[in-house]
């Protein structure tokens, strides 16, 4: 499962301590390391005992380290880890640059795998050394507004004129990108990626325009995956996984975008029904600037929903489980957009 908010938001090592919850489950206080880089900070939250973290405590650790790393940026971009059930959080690592952008990496594992503390830290430590990089605006090589040596005039209802004579070249510039990792041996991993984008230059200056999506040009980047397969059923030389199939599920984009902002969920590709290995190219993206990326279909069926009251967009995967592809490792990519006042 894969879960995004795109938030407005209006050096260190700390105590670490356990309790009890309610559902007698009990969490750690996560171990936070700060680590400044030239142009960016990184934040490290992990499991120092091999418990698992409170949600809660991430997130409002990284909602005040973002708002400090970057205090001048417009949009902050973050990502809730909001776990299945049976999952835990046990590592989360975010690097700010001075311009709000940020790079996110969140690790779970089943709720009855042992977590190794020391592989979660030295896994984010790892992370944590590359400088975020992002890809290139997404430039769609025509420009939109009134053309050179014409105007256009508009009246609200309240009699107010407004002349438009200038064209602008809109692009949608990253904010930021997300990776979910969660382990679950001896029966398989998930991973995915996905980038976030805003609109700019659209010269319309009453929404402001936002797309979770694979890179443009690059579909093999920007994925959901399910490793090393759907289904393992007497797969030779096997050794790391018991025998398993998976015959649902679900790649969720959460908005949760700030209500007082008329937010509004607006499409999600891809939107067809398939059935059988095949590839699909999609497009996605408003108003000129699009994302065109390739979503590889095994023998599985994707039914899109989007519930615009919740901000919610889901896949529903139904694998076949007799397929030749369900010992492979199944990936696709997904996409969806939303805007804001």
């Amino acid at each position: 499962m894969v879960w995004f908010v795109l938030g407005v938001l209006v050096g260190s090592l700390f105590v670490v301590s356990a309790y009890p919850t309610r559902n007698n489950v009990q969490y750690s206080t996560p171990m936070i390391q700060k680590i400044p880089g030239r142009d960016y900070t990184t934040l490290l939250l992990y499991t120092p005992n091999g418990l698992p973290l409170n949600v809660k405590e991430v997130q409002k650790a990284v909602q005040e380290f973002v708002l400090k790393s970057a205090p001048n940026a417009k949009w902050h971009v973050y990502a809730v880890p909001e776990l299945p059930k049976d999952t835990v959080l046990t590592g989360y690592g975010i690097k700010v640059t001075k311009d709000g952008r940020a790079e996110i990496l969140i690790i779970a594992n089943n709720e009855g795998v042992p977590m190794l503390s020391d592989k979660i830290r030295d896994r984010l430590l790892k992370w944590s050394r590359k400088a975020p990089k992002f890809p290139p605006a997404i430039i769609p090589g025509e420009k939109i507004g009134v053309p050179k040596g014409w105007e256009a005039k508009t009246v609200d209802s309240s009699g107010n004129v407004k002349v438009y004579t200038s064209e602008s070249e809109p692009y949608w510039k990253s904010l930021g990108d997300i990776t979910i990792e969660v382990n679950d041996p001896p029966y398989g991993n998930i991973y995915a990626l996905a980038y976030v984008y805003g609109l700019k230059n659209d010269n319309d200056p009453n929404w402001e325009y936002f797309l979770v999506a694979p890179p443009k040009n690059a579909p093999d980047e920007g994925r959901y995956e399910i490793d090393p397969g759907y289904g393992l059923r007497g797969v030779e030389g096997n050794t790391n996984y018991k025998d398993y199939v998976t015959e649902s599920a679900k790649i969720i984009h959460n908005w949760n975008m700030d209500p007082s902002l008329n937010p509004k969920l607006k499409i999600a590709d891809p939107i067809l029904h398939k059935n059988g290995h095949t590839s699909l190219q999609i497009t996605i993206g408003y108003p000129v600037p699009a994302v065109t990326f390739t979503s590889t279909i095994p023998n599985y069926e994707m039914l899109p929903a989007v519930d615009r009251s919740t901000q919610i967009a889901t896949w529903l995967l139904k694998f076949d489980t007799d397929s030749l592809d369900a010992k492979y490792s199944f990936g696709t990519n997904v996409a969806s957009e939303g805007y804001v006042s």
